[in-house]
């Protein structure tokens, strides 16, 4: 067990570096992130992240849950500092805090070694986002794909940071269980799954077929854009299948998490069947 004792000062370097994470050019140059929150150091306890430090407040120990994970990630080794309330509120990303910090590395793997996973006999899905710009929708994806039993999350050149702290709240736990490969340029993700031999299928609204008449089975990979800008000219254009989702109603488009979720269900049904 490791109990390092309390931080009180504003500029103690594990203080300024967590509030520095909170930006992303800061993310990508120390290559870590926060994960804030009860559930979410539960969930990333349960899945053996590593976690360079942990910093509580008095917040936490408002429920016998937050107890509990303080003494469990002392437990497991992890090096924890108490700061004061004025410190967590200075390090957190939400409103109200429920008082736990950790700084965690950030973990990718190469898309190669992600598209290794074809070889099993499982006929893996990938699940592609095509620069999409709202935090929420693409930790919900994140979140969906896991639950429909994807391989692994794309995200494109343009996305949002998978490390931002929305994106990691969205994810709900997630981001620690389901791979991620980020910043893939167009031209390389499309000739990496044709090397692969993994169906491309996007998401388009103009799409001459709805999600459910194509063939979703295989080695695959399905895409979705943002509502404003769509997937993109290049994964249309490399498409083995473009689907569309039929609306009755007046509106002109689904979120892209919405589209997701309909992509990987019908994936998984048809797989089912």
């Amino acid at each position: 067990m490791k109990q390092a004792g309390q931080i009180t000062s504003p500029d103690n370097r594990y203080v300024k570096l967590a509030r520095s994470l909170k930006e992303r050019s800061w993310r990508e140059k120390k290559g870590l992130y926060l994960i804030e929150g009860i559930h979410l150091l539960e969930e990333a306890l349960q899945a053996g992240t590593p976690l360079e430090v942990v910093l509580y407040g008095p917040q936490v120990f408002a429920t016998l849950r937050g107890k509990r994970l303080v003494a469990d990630l002392q437990g497991a080794g992890c090096r924890c500092f108490a700061v004061t309330e004025e410190l967590m509120q200075a390090i957190s990303t939400t409103v109200t805090p429920q008082g736990i910090v950790a700084i965690a590395p950030i973990q990718e793997q190469p898309l190669e070694a992600l598209l290794k996973q074809v070889s099993s006999p499982s006929s893996p899905v990938f699940m592609i986002a095509a620069a999409l710009q709202d935090p929420g929708n693409l930790g919900t994806i994140w979140r969906t794909a896991l639950g429909a039993g994807a391989a692994g999350l794309i995200l494109s050149r343009g996305c949002v940071d998978p490390y931002n702290p929305k994106v990691v709240r969205a994810a709900m736990g997630a981001t620690f269980k389901l791979p991620v490969v980020s910043g893939v340029e167009p031209a390389d993700l499309i000739r990496k799954l044709k090397g692969a031999g993994v169906k491309l299928v996007v998401a388009d609204v103009g799409a001459p077929i709805t999600f459910w008449q194509a063939d979703l089975r295989g080695p695959l990979a399905l895409a979705v854009g943002s509502e404003n800008h769509g997937p993109g000219r290049e994964l249309l254009d490399a498409a083995a299948a473009r689907v569309g989702i039929p609306l009755v109603g007046s509106v002109e488009s689904l979120n892209a998490a919405v589209a997701a979720a309909l992509l990987l269900y019908e994936a998984l049904r048809q797989r089912r069947e």
